[in-house]
């Protein structure tokens, strides 16, 4: 995900869901959908300059939680933190 750019951010407090609007390498756009959300953070600190495109994507399963916790590293040198039980792209079931 390496420079893919961030287009959007939608949450659903009630559903429990979170999604990211991407635009991947070659310009499609692609939704990443993150299911049973506890925690997301929206850090839009730009301490290296704007930017919207991904540098570097860290992801983790939390075994006694049963979910997983992914943390967007922004070339602003912000980041998107999601803890949530499950991720789809695009509608299809996701791992990192």
């Amino acid at each position: 995900m390496h420079d893919w750019t961030i287009i959007a951010t939608h949450s659903d407090w009630i559903a429990a869901t979170f999604e990211l609007v991407l635009r991947d390498a070659t310009q499609t756009e692609r939704h990443l959908q993150f299911e049973a959300v506890e925690h997301v953070v929206l850090d839009r600190s730009e301490p290296w300059g704007p930017s919207a495109s991904i540098n570097e994507v860290m992801a983790s399963e939390d075994r006694a939680e049963g979910g997983i916790r992914v943390v967007f590293e922004l070339q602003s040198g912000g980041a998107v933190h999601v803890s949530a039980g499950s991720c789809r792209m695009d509608g299809e079931l996701f791992s990192f």
